[in-house]
């Protein structure tokens, strides 16, 4: 699969998938939201693929979107209803839906739609020289890719009401004590640490990454009789997998039980 603006590649059990616009910050163009959207899909359904990495090329994440489109008049009026539901909401849209782990890996800077995207992601690791901001109040907007759906579900409602109200930047140290990073590493390891973060999840059978993600989002979005009924559904049917059988009898095995 080829794109303008995106490289998609694989790695199995890894898939990584690069916003590629360098020299703009990897500012989100058309092809580059349907490149990810694609990629995305594709990653979802191959059963080779575990974990699927999120990364900007250069020394950026994403810029969000291109103050160009917002001179010419592209992103005015119902031009930007439009791009909004049909290009960039997509993406939390299908980030949602999908039950193999997302993982953002953040260098330098990722700034209003492109801090949205991190955000919507299931977990991020990030630079040191990683920043984050929510821009778009700085140009009169709003955040429109999830990102005051997200950022007060990480970080509370006050926090969250602070940082997107005042344009603040968040350095790497700030957001990992606030809660929206996972991990720091130093920007030269950033991908070598990112590979390694992935497959401490990659290690582990796919239905039980599977099962176990849809089990924390589930558990948000239910009461706890629910989601406990839910769940002895779901174990029910791990325990009829390969994989949990094999695990079993590779324990049972080591400890002398067989």
């Amino acid at each position: 699969m080829e794109f303008k603006d995106f490289i998609y590649e694989k790695a199995e059990p890894l898939a990584y998938l690069y916003l590629n616009r360098p020299d703009m910050k990897n500012a989100f163009t058309t092809p580059m939201l349907d490149g990810l959207y694609e990629a995305l899909q594709d990653a979802s359904r191959d059963s080779k693929i575990k974990v699927i990495i999120i990364k900007g090329k250069g020394e950026a994440f994403c810029a969000g979107a291109d103050i160009k489109d917002m001179i010419s008049g592209k992103l005015r009026s119902w031009g930007m209803k439009t791009y909004l539901a049909t290009k960039v909401q997509r993406i939390p849209l299908l980030l949602e839906q999908m039950d193999k782990p997302v993982l953002a890996s953040v260098d330098g800077p990722a700034y209003g739609g492109g801090f949205d995207l991190a955000l919507a992601c299931d977990l991020r690791i990030a630079s040191d020289r990683a920043r984050f901001c929510s821009t778009v109040v700085r140009i009169g907007l709003a955040p429109g890719g999830g990102g005051a759906y997200y950022l007060p579900r990480l970080i509370g409602i006050s926090r969250a009401l602070e940082l997107l109200l005042t344009g603040k930047e968040l350095n790497a140290q700030e957001a990992l004590e606030l809660g929206i990073v996972d991990r720091i590493v130093p920007a030269a390891r950033l991908h070598e640490e990112t590979e390694a973060f992935a497959m401490e999840m990659a290690q582990w059978p796919l239905p039980t990454l599977r099962a176990t993600k849809k089990a924390l989002y589930h558990g948000l979005a239910s009461d706890l009789k629910g989601h406990l009924d839910y769940m002895s559904s779901q174990l029910a049917l791990l325990t009829e997998t390969e994989e949990h059988q094999q695990c079993v009898r590779k324990i049972a095995a080591k400890i002398g039980v067989l």
